[in-house]
């Protein structure tokens, strides 16, 4: 299980690493024409190291820290569904292409010029796709709460803390006042559920 916590803790770095802003403006120095096609090889590559990793937790021998009931597996499931349909709320409120990369092979750097997004569940919480995505985790755990399992939610939630913080700071230094204000009207988890 040790392996398994350095390959998701590598992976996570390499994971903020690379979505860095500084990486991403010094590999758009050096190589210009190359830069519109940073962020749809980020996702690739993001997506096929998750797998690739997730395939070899699920080949690791392991051990129940104890046998969900009917009540906890359905609490499992309306964790995966609430958080699966929240992730794809919130995906709503975006330009999925620019967030999976399409829009700038097509349009370049220009296709980061996009305005601080918060309408939608922007305005009940200020990272709705990170709280469906620790749903989705807290589901999935709760079918199979398993040692291999139990290593994977501590690090996919401890990056999700870390990444949220190091996603504020990029927000607040490339929007700044405008960051600022929406940071002080809306809670980083949800307080409140109803729509003003």
């Amino acid at each position: 299980m040790m392996l398994l916590a350095i390959y998701w803790t590598v992976y996570f770095a390499l994971h903020s690493l690379l979505a860095a802003t500084w990486l991403k403006d010094a590999v758009a120095r050096r190589w210009p024409r190359g830069a519109r096609f940073y962020r749809l090889a980020y996702n690739q590559g993001s997506v096929w190291g998750f797998l690739l990793i997730l395939r070899y937790q699920s080949q690791l021998p392991e051990s129940w820290l104890f046998r969900p009931g009917a009540g906890l597996t359905g609490l499992a499931y309306g964790l995966l569904a609430a958080g699966l349909l929240l992730a794809a709320a919130a995906l709503r409120g975006y330009d999925v292409a620019e967030f999976a990369g399409w829009a700038y092979v097509r349009r370049g750097l220009a296709a980061a010029d996009v305005p601080l997004r918060t309408q939608g569940l922007n305005r009940l919480v200020r990272h709705p796709l990170h709280l469906g995505f620790a749903g989705v985790l807290l589901g999935f755990w709760l079918l199979a709460p398993t040692t291999a399992r139990t290593v994977f939610l501590l690090c996919n939630l401890a990056y999700l803390a870390v990444g949220t913080w190091l996603e504020e700071r990029k927000l607040a230094l490339r929007f700044g006042e405008a960051y600022a204000q929406h940071r002080a009207q809306v809670a980083l988890l949800p307080t409140r559920w109803h729509v003003k």
